[in-house]
């Protein structure tokens, strides 16, 4: 064959394929400008390629003019700009007279100067584009940088609890009962053992969950790390990524994990750490939340407390540091709120009080937001809520959450009203009932 008819032959085994699964949250319009093309991206084994099958497939069922291209099929590889310039060309054979015309390209990075061709795609063709690229190789700000404004980008994280849940199959209606109720705190629990990785949830057996979960961890690490970064000191890396994961939730130090790495025997520098820092946070495996202050470089300056993509890589990389379900809580709701894209701190007074997250809308401090297992101790109750009075008082700030595992209320502590949200009910969207 013609390497146009293997083109071809590609494009006609998608052009008519039923794509069923879960229906994702990520809400990508259909009726962007044509001049900007669509970007998803996020962690590996998100299901990034499977939601623009989707996306596609529904299109077609329209009987809108649209092709989905995989630019790693082995009938075309290596990949080339003449190939995606043949593309449009057996696009305008299937679609003559098409006036809203759809390009689907998964894995774009595959072929040298790319955006060249979606440049031309956009501007001159009037494609609608959509793109998807490994995250060893294509980061959002390479993206951006590479198409100059035209581009708009939608993240993928894994499973938010309510997808988890229709993957199990049950979506809870709006009374629920008390069956439903310990039904979905027996989900929430395997939710936060492990995580929300597509391929994950659909599995039974632990055993193959969390040997998938090390797999997971292991590739991200030497591809979409060592490898883009032509790291060396795997030891060091290594070993840096297990303390991060066992410091999640908590604020972290490069400087004191240096010096604790030199006198384990592992000679590395804090500049060295901040750069495989960088690196892990490129790759969507951890998330730095910085102390807010009205002082843009005392942000800067703060310690970040560190937040982890998935809490089945918590518990599969460091077993011992995913025992706190109050940790693992807290990593959940930040998932959350980042899922939200709220703009997101913790808050630490001059006496050490701590809140787990401030929320921030135009400058100003709109919601605080406390996560504690239990509240059943006096002990935990005054500590949650004495920093939570402080944080209120020095931001200016009346609302306020306490999410916890079982108490649903709204209490008075000093003449301030406090919610209790149970996590199920903030994960699944009702904290506000």
């Amino acid at each position: 064959m013609s390497r146009e008819e293997v083109i071809a032959q590609v494009v006609m085994d998608y052009l008519d394929l039923s794509v069923d699964g879960i229906e994702r949250e990520l809400n990508v319009p259909d009726d962007l400008a044509v001049n900007k093309a669509v970007t998803i991206i996020g962690p590996r084994r998100t299901g990034k390629t499977f939601y623009i099958l989707q996306k596609f497939s529904r299109l077609r069922s329209e009987g809108k003019a649209a092709v989905f291209f995989p630019l790693d099929d082995d009938r075309i590889y290596p990949p080339s700009l003449d190939d995606l310039s043949t593309l449009v060309k057996v696009f305008y054979e299937l679609f003559p007279d098409a006036e809203e015309k759809y390009l689907f390209l998964d894995e774009v990075q595959e072929v040298e100067n790319w955006e060249l061709f979606v440049k031309r795609a956009l501007e001159r063709d009037g494609f609608r584009v959509y793109l998807t690229g490994s995250s060893s190789k294509l980061l959002s700000r390479e993206i951006a940088t590479a198409l100059r404004g035209r581009t708009l980008t939608f993240e993928m994280f894994p499973f938010s609890f309510r997808e988890f849940m229709r993957a199990k199959g049950f979506t809870p209606g709006k009374y629920i009962s008390t069956r439903d109720e310990a039904r979905i705190k027996a989900f929430l629990r395997e939710y936060l053992e492990f995580g929300g990785f597509p391929e994950v949830v659909l599995l039974d057996d632990p055993f193959l969950k969390r040997k998938t979960l090390s797999e997971y961890i292991d590739v991200m690490l030497y591809r979409d790390v060592v490898e883009r970064h032509n790291v060396k000191n795997l030891k060091a890396i290594r070993l840096f990524l297990k303390l991060l994961m066992a410091s999640f939730a908590k604020e972290f130090s490069v400087n004191k994990t240096a010096r604790y790495m030199k006198g384990m025997g592992v000679e590395v520098s804090r500049n060295t750490l901040y750069s495989y820092f960088e690196y892990f946070e490129e790759a969507y495996l951890v998330f730095p939340l910085r102390k807010f202050s009205h002082n843009l470089k005392e942000v800067e300056k703060s310690l970040p407390k560190v937040y982890i993509i998935d809490s089945g890589l918590i518990n599969a990389y460091s077993p011992r540091s995913g025992g706190s379900t109050g940790r693992l809580m807290e990593n959940a709701v930040f998932l959350e709120l980042r899922r939200q894209e709220r703009e997101l701190y913790y808050f630490k007074d001059e006496r050490g009080r701590e809140v787990d997250f401030a929320v921030v809308e135009d400058g100003i401090v709109s919601e605080l937001i406390q996560v504690s297992y239990s509240l059943d101790e006096p002990e935990t109750f005054e500590r949650e809520v004495s920093a939570l009075m402080s944080a209120s008082e020095k931001l200016n700030c009346d609302s306020l959450t306490i999410i916890n595992w079982e108490r649903d209320d709204t209490i008075e502590v000093e003449g301030k009203k406090v919610r209790l949200v149970p996590l199920w009910k903030f994960l699944l969207g009702g904290e506000g009932e």
